[in-house]
């Protein structure tokens, strides 16, 4: 009677736990289009933070009405435009390592933690209601001390004036690198030159404050208290991504294409 009662619990718990795991695989994809809509609703917010333009009264659909989303072929002033940007941040990491749709880092550049990146990366460029462009919101990446920050940029329509930066996902420690997120700080990024005359990469996020009296204020941004790896961290990634071999050839060519 015993090893049958036995036999008897096993059954139940063995049912019980192929039940449960059904549930929950069933769960998960059921979840997937769901979670993957908050997902580009979230990225399009941080986009229209980045660029001041973000207003909680007025749907994210509304607000991009105005915006022309596609890819730039890094190192070029190509743009592409695209309907849907939305495979490529859900197949990010394949397509940021696959040799067919990735290119290899020179060691020269500033290091944001990857071997690799996409040859073509999303660019999000904001009309007037003359049809010129007022604004372009570029995707940057790189790593922090403890994860990688995955956020947006904002460029003036002369290319080389900072609009704005946010950060949409990171895993920094809070209170510290994770002071990416504070709007003081965030604030600051605001009218910051990418380049100097030469057209050389002269921004830069520097350990501890910024002296407002010096001319190269205008290039550098205040560092994280107690953070340093994640200053270098943002750093690097800003000035890779600004760089000739990423989007800088497109910004620099805004100044010169305002209205197409």
């Amino acid at each position: 009677m015993k090893r049958e009662s036995d036999l008897r619990i096993f059954v139940v718990a063995l049912s019980l736990a192929v039940v449960c795991s059904v549930v929950v695989s069933v769960t998960a994809v059921m979840l997937q289009p769901i979670q993957a809509k908050n997902a580009t609703i979230n990225r399009n917010r941080n986009v229209l933070i980045a660029c001041g333009e973000y207003n909680p009264k007025v749907s994210i659909k509304e607000a991009f009405k105005n915006i022309r989303i596609g890819f730039v072929k890094l190192g070029t002033a190509e743009f592409v435009e695209s309907d849907d940007l939305s495979d490529f941040y859900r197949n990010f990491q394949q397509i940021s390592s696959s040799p067919e749709t990735s290119v290899n880092l020179p060691e020269k550049l500033p290091n944001i933690g990857y071997p690799s990146v996409p040859k073509r990366m999303p660019a999000y460029i904001l009309q007037n209601e003359n049809g010129q462009v007022s604004k372009v919101v570029i995707m940057v990446y790189g790593k922090g001390l403890w994860s990688t920050l995955y956020g947006f940029l904002s460029v003036k329509s002369d290319g080389r004036t900072v609009q704005g930066l946010t950060f949409y996902q990171h895993g920094e420690t809070p209170g510290l690198g994770g002071k990416v997120d504070n709007k003081d700080w965030k604030q600051q990024w605001n009218g910051k030159k990418l380049y100097g005359k030469s057209g050389n990469v002269l921004i830069s996020v520097i350990k501890g404050n910024v002296d407002q009296t010096a001319e190269s204020a205008q290039y550098k941004v205040d560092g994280l208290s107690g953070a340093t790896m994640t200053t270098n961290g943002v750093d690097n990634l800003i000035k890779f991504w600004v760089s000739d071999f990423a989007y800088g050839t497109f910004l620099k060519s805004l100044s010169s294409t305002r209205g197409k």
